[in-house]
């Protein structure tokens, strides 16, 4: 076998790649301030996780090509071409020498990088551009042994793939959660030095006469602002709803809407407006705002919202299902607002249709195919769906999206139930 350059005998992989996470984390650290701040966090993250990604080596087995030539090849350490004249310098005779070219994508630098697992026997070629170039030479009586020798080099260089890309494979999948760590790490400083994040304000806490109907925990709860995540402009700081809180207000009208599926009577004949109402006196009855009571206040027919300097910080629509359109109708409208970066909300579906496992089955696709929906529809538990939206004038702008469908059966109406007793005493026995 003619041994050219040692392959997968260089650096250990796990180093090469460290240092791809270094470029990341000194890509974030260069990244320029404003756009940093201005810019959605999970936009980021892609972004740098790309920065930071390895390619691992693939080969393309379907043109692995071959070729020949003549060669003059030493023989002086063959016993059966020159035993008598051992040690004198080299001796060449006419020979061959065959060559499997093998194309590959990816980042050929890995070549030089050993694995995590390895033997002590690594394969030998060269690299030429992207192509790997595996050769075995020797005289004509060696012609034989040439399909041996590259076979069982070749399954070697693919055996070490194998291992690198595992390497390759662990280091991907880790990189969202460091950038993600970097860049929130970053964005903390840069507020911290801008003294933005102390003076946000608008906490919602928990009135201390909330009611206890819909089983809310016994802990003291604030809505505290945090900043959000595009432009280079000077960044403006925005309120934005924490999540613990945004949970918390998801929770009351869940609770809200168990109370209704419980006594259906008392709320089937209300009209969306009408139950509006209802999640407005219980969501006022948990928080209190800065300034006043009532910090959800009604707009519209259905919306509910929680507003700071005149822009929507959580909007909530309810809707009675009428179909795919009713949903996008729904969608349609949380865009129309005014609403400040990373935005929360929430569209509650009743249903009355028989068949309410269609419904929710039918809700994921709608979101989905919503075309300001960012990312993928993630199913928090049956009939909770969780998505982005961005909105229409600024994509760097998304909102948090909970749809929560729910099966709120029909009460017949008194009339309904009166006329039924007459049909039953009037039938034959």
């Amino acid at each position: 076998m003619m041994r050219n350059t040692l392959l997968f005998a260089g650096k250990d992989a796990r180093d090469a790649l460290a240092e791809k996470i270094a470029a990341m984390k000194r890509a974030i650290e260069r990244y320029d301030t404003n756009r940093l701040l201005n810019s959605n966090i999970d936009d980021l993250v892609t972004y740098f996780a790309t920065i930071g990604e390895a390619e691992p080596i693939e080969i393309v087995e379907d043109q692995i090509a071959a070729d020949q030539s003549e060669a003059q090849v030493d023989v002086s350490n063959r016993f059966e071409y020159a035993p008598w004249d051992r040690g004198s310098g080299p001796r060449h005779v006419t020979g061959f020498r065959v060559s499997l070219h093998i194309p590959f994508r990816g980042d050929g630098s890995f070549f030089k990088c050993k694995p995590s697992t390895s033997t002590y026997s690594p394969p030998s070629g060269e690299v030429r551009g992207n192509e790997l170039v595996l050769s075995f030479s020797g005289p004509q009586g060696d012609a034989g042994r040439a399909k041996q020798e590259l076979d069982g080099e070749l399954a070697n260089v693919r055996k070490y793939l194998a291992w690198l890309a595992g390497d390759v494979a662990a280091h991907n999948r880790s990189l969202v959660g460091i950038a993600r760590a970097a860049v929130e790490e970053r964005r903390r400083r840069l507020l911290q030095n801008q003294s933005v994040a102390a003076n946000l304000g608008y906490p919602l806490r928990n009135r201390a006469d909330a009611p206890r109907t819909f089983a809310v925990p016994d802990v003291r709860r604030k809505a505290v602002p945090v900043p959000p995540a595009s432009s280079n402009a000077p960044f403006v700081p925005e309120p934005a709803l924490d999540d613990a809180t945004y949970e918390h207000i998801l929770t009351v009208l869940a609770n809200m809407v168990r109370v209704m599926e419980q006594s259906p009577g008392a709320f089937a004949n209300m009209n969306e407006e009408d139950l509006r109402t209802h999640f407005l006196v219980q969501l006022n009855g948990q928080f209190e705002g800065r300034a006043s009571a009532e910090t959800f206040r009604g707009s519209g027919s259905t919306d509910i919202l929680l507003v700071e300097k005149d822009k929507s910080v959580f909007v909530a629509e309810c809707k009675f299902w009428k179909g795919p359109e009713s949903l996008v109708t729904a969608v349609d409208q949380l865009l129309d607002y005014a609403t400040w970066r990373d935005a929360k909300a929430a569209i509650l579906v009743f249903s009355r249709n028989r068949d309410f496992g269609a419904v929710v089955s039918s809700v994921p696709e709608v979101l989905r195919k919503h075309p300001q929906t960012a990312g993928a529809v993630t199913s928090l538990a049956e009939g909770a769906f969780r998505s982005r939206l961005r909105q229409r004038d600024d994509p760097s702008r998304h909102i948090a999206l909970t749809t929560l469908v729910y099966n709120v059966p029909a009460e017949r109406t008194e009339s309904k139930r009166l006329t039924s007793r007459r049909k039953t005493k009037t039938e034959p026995k």
